[in-house]
């Protein structure tokens, strides 16, 4: 009974949220192909330096400060820059072959942006997070209770998961619903766990009065003397002294005059995220190294952060895990159908039988 109320009253939501995160594990790919003429440089070559792709965009864009600027890398084939101006911010992109200004791209007015929204708020901001988190919560009570329905013990477990074509319409519905929902159940319910915890861990921990210990240096502060901040590539060279083998995704730049200057690489070990495994932080004004966030200094809570984002995303396996992932994601579309046709088929038969017996009596 529980499965059906939870299925009944949530599965629009589970099939929306689920179907949009499929979407979202080839969002990039997704947004460079709908938009090549922002991702797409004339040729591979890198003839534009940090701090000459750093002057054009300045002069471009005069008056606007960078917060932040991705560099060409295995993830960036363009530089990528985030420019502010008071509240208004621009994102700009630049060829590193020959310089060219791509434009700029309204990534929040985008295809995925909107995808995205729905995926982590239903378009509802802060109240639609919060949905979503009892949604996670409602498609792990149906996946447990989906396999305490199905499970017919060890001998028949392999022989019920076939699925019975030539049989009846329930039948053939039933055998359906549960090979789809074996299948994809360790994947659907890691992103179940992983999407619950997004919006409600602190809560969790809050309650439940649990401290973890994290490294992750959250009270550094720049020391303002008065001089101006230090160019970015100072930071770059600074990088590259550190991490000689590494390979520099992003910079982001402080407009708080406390605020320190973070750069995000890959040092060349396993990046789950994908997205860079070390940050470094600097004074923004004399250029000091103020510390460092990576695998050697991580703690288990940390680890554990890093997994909950790259589990629910599926990051950590390269193109096969993302298709995986991908399949996964549209698996509740299949379940939702199955298994509306089934109720649908027990409510017409219960009422067939009623009226028969209204007949006979």
């Amino acid at each position: 009974m529980l499965h059906l109320v939870c299925s009944l009253i949530f599965g629009l939501f589970i099939m929306t949220v689920c179907a949009t995160g499929s979407v979202l594990v080839f969002g990039d790919e997704i947004e460079h192909g709908l938009n090549p003429q922002y991702f797409k440089p004339a040729s591979t070559d890198r003839n534009v330096g940090i701090k000459e792709a750093e002057k054009i965009f300045l002069e471009q864009y005069k008056g606007y400060q960078i917060s932040r600027i991705d560099v060409p890398s295995k993830i960036s084939t363009i530089y990528h820059a985030n420019l502010l101006k008071g509240h208004k911010e621009i994102e700009a992109y630049l060829d590193p072959s020959n310089g060219k200004l791509l434009g700029n791209f309204d990534r929040d007015a985008s295809f995925v942006s909107f995808f995205k929204e729905l995926h982590t708020h239903l378009l509802l901001d802060e109240i639609g997070e919060t949905i979503i988190g009892f949604v996670a919560i409602a498609l792990i009570i149906i996946l447990i209770t989906g396999i305490y329905l199905w499970y017919p013990g060890i001998k028949r477990m392999f022989k019920s998961l076939k699925i019975k074509w030539n049989k009846s319409q329930m039948a053939r519905n039933y055998s359906l619903h549960n090979f789809i929902g074996v299948i994809t159940l360790p994947f659907l319910l890691v992103v179940a766990v992983t999407g619950m915890l997004f919006p409600f861990q602190e809560k969790i921990e809050e309650s439940l009065k649990l401290e973890f210990a994290s490294n992750y240096p959250e009270n550094l502060k720049s020391i303002d003397n008065g001089k101006k901040q230090i160019g970015i590539e100072q930071i770059d060279a600074e990088i590259k002294r550190l991490h000689p083998d590494g390979e520099l995704y992003k910079i982001r730049i402080p407009s708080e005059k406390e605020g320190v200057i973070e750069a995000q690489l890959n040092d060349g070990t396993y990046d789950p995220k994908g997205k860079g495994n070390t940050i470094e932080f600097f004074d923004q004004f004399t250029g000091k190294h103020l510390g460092t966030f990576s695998k050697s200094t991580e703690t288990v809570y940390d680890k554990f952060l890093v997994w909950r984002h790259s589990l629910h995303r599926g990051t950590f396996g390269g193109v096969f895990i993302k298709i995986v992932y991908a399949l996964v994601g549209i698996a509740p579309l299949g379940l939702g159908i199955t298994g509306i046709t089934m109720w649908t088929l027990k409510r017409r038969n219960k009422t067939k039988k009623q009226k028969q017996l209204q007949q006979i009596a």
